[in-house]
């Protein structure tokens, strides 16, 4: 009978002891039916089952414990067999004995599931199931906080990229790898949708926008939204979610949590090009203002404006305008130019602007030339009279005259001005053919903004005569003597003039003048007489002429 009873009601050790000490006729059969059947807690023992965390990732573990105490609060005989279940993932052992302190100990492994895991544990009579079952929290279903960061939180028009992290805590504040986070945005574009939590617990995605964007992190179903600024908390049956950033979130169910971040784009500031009310003049400088304005909302601090003036020249870099800045500038040729400005802001913002200049042609200075009225005779002194000035009302002085009188000869004549100015000039007679030539002298002013003026006049130059003496006499007779007036012409002398008369009167008598003219008494009636005189010119040329006179 006892046998039986052991067998169908599986007794515990300390049964089998009892039985033992009164049935000393049955020990060998009750020791041997007491190593087959496991020994279980007896009637009206409890169990307390404990885990060392109530909220793991989906790959996480967590040790449990289950504490078996008889009615009188002792632990049950060493061995006590305990089974462990659980309604998600798997228990490792999932049966265990108990050690001489009553203690069971077994490790939940989550497997890789999402959910809650309700565990419990059983020996005998005595289980910890319903209020007395453990819950953890696996994966998702844990989460508690979700904190949601971007860098840089303020991004150009541009290129406007921003990292977004979401931080995913389980309930009691440990992060939670493994974790599913879906990433949405109310602008722009993200890289990824759904990501998952690497072993710190972070989830990252890319957000590409031009304008602001709130980026929402959820685990789980959407736990709420964000907006305004500071933290967030939500809360839940599975635990609450926060985000930080820009925005309040509020859970709505357990395992569900999300937070939010704002991202703002930065202004972008705007640029004027004023130019003259006056078209510039070419080769002088003229101002042009560059009017920079921030942006209304999210400035940066201007870095640089550079300036295309259109005409060829190198890009000019103006610095980080602030307002407005006058700016020279000289275009050397007329025409109309494109000038094309860009500003340029820390984040890398950039705005453009033009605008169209007419330049007008340098003003030339005022110069003229008047060519002698009467023909000239080559190697005599020709006069020009010529006039300079500087263009009107435009700041510029003369700063070199130079004539070409057409032969060759080409005199600089410096930085001269005025109405009437003579100039002379002798057209060597090898440049004069013996029909005569006509030259072109042009006279040109150059001023200090790189203008030149230029007037033309022509003269014709007829050939030289060649030097000659032309002698003449006039008879005055007396009653024994007579009186010769002699007159000598010279004709070719150029620009050289007589420095010598010699007169030879052929009765033996000579005289030497500075005048073409001389006298000389024969007797009357003489001769014929064959008189000469013989010039010398300043330039050593020496010619002779004649006449013949009867006294």
């Amino acid at each position: 009978m006892g046998f039986k009873m052991l067998t169908a009601f599986m007794i515990s050790r300390s049964h089998c002891r009892t039985s033992l000490i009164t049935s000393v006729i049955g020990l060998t059969f009750f020791a041997a039916a007491c190593q087959k059947v496991p020994l279980l807690a007896p009637s009206g023992s409890t169990i307390v089952l404990t885990a060392s965390q109530t909220a793991i990732s989906a790959s996480g573990t967590a040790q449990l414990i289950a504490q078996v105490l008889e009615p009188a609060g002792t632990p049950p005989h060493s061995g006590t067999h305990v089974i462990f279940t659980t309604s998600l993932g798997t228990i490792e052992p999932s049966e265990v004995e108990t050690n001489v302190n009553g203690r069971a100990e077994a490790t939940f492994k989550a497997g890789g599931a999402n959910g809650n895991a309700t565990i419990t544990a059983s020996s005998g009579g005595a289980t910890a199931s319903g209020n007395n079952a453990i819950r953890i929290l696996v994966g998702t279903a844990g989460v508690g906080r979700v904190v949601v960061s971007a860098n840089p939180t303020l991004v150009s028009v541009q290129s406007g990229t921003s990292t977004i992290s979401a931080a995913v805590q389980d309930i009691n504040g440990n992060p939670l790898p493994s974790a599913a986070v879906a990433f949405s945005t109310t602008a722009g574009s993200l890289d990824v949708t759904v990501g998952t939590t690497d072993a710190n617990g972070i989830a990252t995605a890319t957000l590409r926008t031009s304008v602001q964007a709130t980026v929402t992190a959820s685990v789980g179903a959407q736990g709420g939204s964000s907006t305004g600024g500071g933290t967030g908390t939500g809360t839940g049956t599975g635990g609450t979610g926060t985000g930080t950033g820009t925005g309040t979130g509020t859970g709505t169910t357990a395992g569900q949590a999300s937070g939010s971040v704002t991202v703002n784009v930065a202004g972008v500031p705007t640029l004027l090009i004023t130019i003259p009310t006056t078209n510039p003049i070419a080769g002088l400088p003229s101002s042009y203002t560059f009017a920079v304005t921030a942006a209304a909302n999210n400035a940066s601090p201007v870095r640089d404006v550079t300036v295309d003036w259109g005409d060829g020249s190198s890009s000019q870099s103006l610095g980080a305008i602030i307002g407005s800045q006058a700016v020279s500038h000289t275009y050397q040729s007329k025409g109309t130019y494109l000038i094309r400005a860009t500003v340029t802001d820390s984040f890398g913002n950039t705005a453009p602007a033009s605008a169209t200049v007419g330049v007008t042609a340098k003003p030339q200075p005022t110069v003229g030339l008047t060519a002698p009225t009467a023909t000239p005779t080559a190697g005599t002194d020709t006069l020009f009279t010529a006039s300079v000035a500087p263009a009107a009302s435009t700041g510029t002085v003369i700063t070199d005259v130079t004539i070409d009188y057409g032969d060759g000869t080409v005199n600089d004549l410096g930085a001269i001005t005025g109405t009437s100015i003579p100039l002379h000039h002798v057209y060597e007679a090898s440049s004069v053919p013996p029909t005569g030539k006509t030259f072109t002298v042009t006279l040109k002013a150059t001023d200090s903004n790189d203008s030149t003026g230029t007037a033309v006049a022509q003269v014709f130059v007829q050939p030289q005569t060649q030097l000659a003496v032309l002698l003449s006499a006039t008879a005055t007779f007396g009653t024994t003597t007579t009186t010769e007036s002699f007159t000598a012409t010279v004709v070719g002398l150029g620009n050289a003039v007589v420095v010598n008369y010699f007169w030879n009167f052929a009765d033996g008598n000579s005289q030497s003048t500075s005048s073409n003219q001389t006298t000389h008494q024969y007797p009357h009636p003489s001769g014929p007489f064959t008189v000469t005189v013989t010039i010398t010119t300043s330039t050593g040329a020496t010619a002779t002429g004649q006449t013949v006179v009867s006294p």
